[in-house]
């Protein structure tokens, strides 16, 4: 085990995997699922319940719970609920449980995650990954996007414009689409609604900046939140921890806004 505390985020719109060897946290919730993977001890976690040790555990959204696992070297994938895959196995566990998964499913993944952790993968690699954590969870097939192309420009639009640019009856302005069919074409071709991606997109913008050395009141107005009480608000509902942290026990950390060939948003 590597005695030195080390941390990597692989970061998308609607996720992110965690690698560390240092995971610590108070008691919270947060919105997103959390599916965690030991890769050699076990992981504590604790909920009001009590502890209970894991090899792999999959945390349901909104869930009170702390873990409690420094030295233990770990993978943690937070999901957005709304997305197509969690959607796909979220028949596993509750919406404020936590599930006790059968390691030997994922076994086959060892090396892979092995190279995740040391950040010895590509953007493809780390893509791919996740799916195949998920699918260790549930089989689910592939989301086939055969995406309209209006939609492709929006979330590129979304993507490349200031966030607090963008008001939602505005979006599909230029595009022929009204608000309604939008909101429903967007989550039939990309698998996440609308307004979930558009918060991805703040948070991700956030995350830009603070890893930048912005402090919080100068993150919240470039990422488009009316202040950085908002901000923090809002991030540790999605999150678990406060932004602050990137000030921090995050600010080592690696950060990785990735990119795969087969998302086009």
């Amino acid at each position: 085990m590597d005695s030195e505390n080390k941390s990597i985020l692989y970061l998308w719109n609607s996720r992110v995997m965690f690698t560390t060897n240092a995971m610590q946290t108070d008691f919270h919730a947060h919105y997103a699922a959390t599916l965690a993977v030991s890769l050699d001890k076990k992981i504590c976690i604790e909920t009001e319940k009590g502890k209970e040790e894991y090899r792999a555990a999959l945390v349901g959204p909104n869930t009170f719970h702390r873990t409690v696992s420094p030295g233990v070297e770990m993978i943690a994938l937070l999901i957005d609920p709304e997305t197509y895959e969690y959607g796909s196995i979220a028949g596993v566990v509750g919406a404020e449980e936590v599930k006790k998964l059968d390691f030997t499913a994922f076994e086959p993944l060892v090396e892979r995650l092995w190279n995740l952790y040391s950040g010895n993968v590509s953007d493809q690699e780390a893509w791919d990954l996740h799916l195949d954590l998920l699918r260790c969870v549930y089989p689910f097939r592939k989301l086939e996007k055969n995406v309209d192309e209006r939609i492709k420009k929006i979330a590129h639009k979304i993507r490349t414009e200031l966030p607090d640019s963008i008001r939602m009856k505005e979006i599909g302005q230029g595009f022929s689409i009204s608000e309604d069919r939008l909101i429903r074409l967007f989550k039939e071709n990309l698998g996440i609604p609308l307004r979930r991606y558009l918060l991805w997109v703040r948070l991700l913008t956030a995350v830009k900046v603070l890893k930048e050395g912005k402090n919080l009141t100068e993150v919240a107005h470039l990422a488009g939140f009316s202040d950085s009480a908002h901000f923090t608000r809002t991030f540790k509902e999605n999150f678990g921890f406060v932004p602050s942290l990137f000030f921090g026990h995050l600010k080592s950390a690696e950060v990785r806004f990735c990119e795969s060939d087969d998302r086009v948003f």
